[in-house]
């Protein structure tokens, strides 16, 4: 009886921690979401405007509330697009963790904390999959110091 019991409890704890791990692990929608909007960010960063075209949808938007300057930045995607292409923006070493991403059939959303030593953007991204592939249709997004 106690060999019975023990294997039970052995049984119910390896499972309980099987469903933990599941839970924790990503869908294959929301690894490619994750995927998309790491890449997003390299993509910036290296000032690649040619690949990062092909992830924002050019009349998407872009939005950053500067908490240092106490000012709005406002962009189309194609704007933005233009401004990593003429060195305008991009051209940063950053890290980039994503979270709370939310798959819903063709669309989805995410929380993006993109931080480097001295400046911390905390977002939300939406992005829809058109014919298999992701692509940002939104960032609203707020800067602020990295404390």
């Amino acid at each position: 009886m106690r060999k019975m019991l023990s294997a039970t409890l052995v049984f119910v704890f390896l499972f309980a921690i099987s469903l933990s791990s599941a839970k924790n692990m990503l869908s294959a929608g929301e690894t490619d979401v994750q995927d998309v909007i790491a890449g997003f960010v390299k993509d910036v960063d290296t000032r690649n405007a040619d690949a990062l075209s092909k992830t924002v949808i050019s009349n998407g938007s872009i939005v950053v509330y500067n908490s240092l300057l106490n000012k709005f930045d406002t962009y189309s995607g194609s704007q933005f697009v233009d401004l990593v292409r003429n060195g305008q923006k991009g051209g940063w070493e950053r890290n980039v963790a994503v979270s709370s991403i939310e798959v819903n059939g063709n669309t989805a959303t995410a929380k993006v904390d993109i931080t480097d030593p001295r400046l911390k953007e905390t977002g939300y991204v939406t992005l829809i999959n058109d014919n298999g592939t992701w692509k940002l249709t939104s960032e609203v997004a707020t800067l602020s110091l990295n404390k």
